[in-house]
């Protein structure tokens, strides 16, 4: 009998239970004597975790079942050495199952050629899975107490520091580097440019040794790291995806280790990386500056620019108008003809950021993109608000049936009214709260950007725009409704 035998550790096991390698094939090659099949072929996975299937044997082993004619038997010496999660388990076994092969552990006594093997692999695979769950809950548990409570490090540095005992400190030689990296993009420079400096001529590696992108080179300049705040419980993993969690879940540890650049330099890094997310691959080309933010106020498509060309013989020349042209008519066919002058528009916009940084706060009228992020869980507020009309819709029924009493009646009322002007009030003061904030954001970017507007760089004014402005709606091509960037 083709036995394949798979000896598994992770670090942590080998080192603290003494499940070593050698241990489990002298246990898997016993019992193949003792059942008189053969000396088992190994697929040695030297410290990976069961906790996916994503290991370089594994691999091997599911692929040389995979091709292999004859079947057999896969072998451990426990079952949580083939994987800790039960739906791992039970899509290997059918694996296993359909290329021939059956599943046999050496020390829990089962097989799953058998019902009540497959009955055992099945209630193991819980509790192996339930033990992990366990393991993961302490460890985060713990992890959390660690960064609310101490300076301690508890992740891997990013570029730019070192952990000496536990403490994170300045590596001069990649700090010089980010320093001089937020120069060069605040001066105008492309992000491509600097990762081919760091890339080809400098040589600077990443942390883990790789080549640079722009993927990790932004990541990097985004990181509160920088500025010497550490950040815990920002991200999970769901599968192959990275997800952040919702910011009043964040651990957010401010002074934590020594800063590399200040936090005026890294919010304006910040806008820069907004503004040019949002022009994307057209960042580069100047000729229209709203390119992405003019919708029409008809059918709410984009506007895109549009060249108009025309011969005058009078002059002798070719007259070229730029435009921005409804595209939900030009492509679409559901909406009417309509454009607006490009250079009018593109003006108006300018001049009205000019007049906002010369502007008192509380005297402008201005339209704000929904934040992205709310000061209170707007949400659980609305839901607690229709419970209380719930709450006050039994109330009235009971009073129909005669359960209670007018005087109750009135009481149930008046509390609810009280906790309903509560959270409405708690509403308004949040929205408020967050409006004077834009507002006083708006202020101060539009203060910084005079310079940008007055410079006539186009490629400096298209990004500024974009960092400030959300959407520009034209209705009829004459009036505008400029909505402002709320974060």
């Amino acid at each position: 009998m083709q036995v394949f035998g798979y000896p598994r550790v992770s670090t942590d096991e080998q080192a603290d239970k003494g499940n070593s390698l050698n241990e489990q094939m002298e246990r898997m090659t016993a019992y193949c004597k003792a059942m008189g099949w053969d000396d088992p072929i190994f697929f040695i996975e030297d410290g990976f975790s069961a906790k996916n299937l994503n290991r370089p044997e594994m691999t091997k082993m599911l692929e040389r079942i995979k091709n292999d004619p004859y079947g057999g038997i896969v072998l451990t010496t426990k079952l949580d050495r083939l994987s800790r999660k039960l739906f791992d388990i039970l899509s290997l076994n059918v694996f296993f199952n359909k290329h021939g092969f059956n599943y046999v552990s050496a020390t829990e006594g089962f097989d799953t050629s058998t019902p009540a093997g497959r009955l055992v692999l099945q209630m193991l695979g819980m509790v192996a899975e339930f033990e992990r769950e366990r393991i993961s809950e302490r460890v985060r548990d713990n992890m959390t107490s660690i960064a609310r409570n101490t300076t301690k490090v508890i992740s891997r540095p990013c570029f730019g520091y070192d952990i000496v005992d536990g403490e994170m400190v300045i590596n001069i030689d990649e700090s010089i580097e980010i320093i001089k990296a937020a120069n060069e993009l605040l001066d105008g420079k492309a992000a491509r440019s600097i990762i081919k400096r760091w890339n080809l001529i400098d040589k600077i590696k990443t942390k883990e040794g790789n080549e640079w992108h722009e993927k990790t080179f932004r990541e990097l300049l985004q990181r509160e790291t920088l500025i010497g705040d550490f950040v815990y419980n920002k991200t999970y993993k769901n599968g192959t995806k990275i997800i952040t969690r919702p910011e009043n879940e964040w651990i957010y540890v401010e002074n934590h280790h020594p800063a590399i650049i200040d936090k005026e330099t890294f919010e304006k890094l910040q806008n820069l990386f907004k503004g040019r997310k949002s022009v994307g691959r057209h960042f580069s080309d100047d000729r229209y500056l709203l390119s992405g933010l003019v919708v029409c106020g008809h059918c709410k498509n984009k506007m895109n620019g549009k060249i108009y060309k025309s011969f005058s013989k009078k002059m002798n020349k070719e007259n070229i108008r730029y435009k921005y042209l409804c595209d939900g008519y030009l492509k679409k066919a559901n909406c009417f003809f309509h454009n607006i002058d490009r250079d009018l528009l593109e003006k108006t916009i300018q001049d009205r950021i000019i007049e906002i940084s010369q502007s008192a706060p509380g005297s402008m009228h201005l339209l704000f993109s929904k934040p992205k992020t709310d000061s209170i869980d707007k949400a659980g507020v609305k839901a607690k608000l229709a419970k209380l009309d719930k709450r006050m819709q039994k109330q009235i029924d009971a009073y129909n049936d005669d359960l209670i009493t007018a005087h109750d009646l009135k009481l149930a009322s008046e509390k609810v009214e009280k906790e309903r002007a509560e959270l409405r009030k708690l509403l308004d003061d949040s929205s408020k709260a967050h409006r004077d904030n834009s507002v006083a954001k708006l202020v101060d970017r539009a203060k910084s950007s005079v310079d940008v507007i007055l410079s006539g760089d186009r490629i400096k004014i298209k990004q500024i725009i974009h960092e400030i402005v959300d959407k520009i709606e034209v209705i009829n091509g004459e009036e505008l409704s400029i909505v402002w960037r709320a974060d």
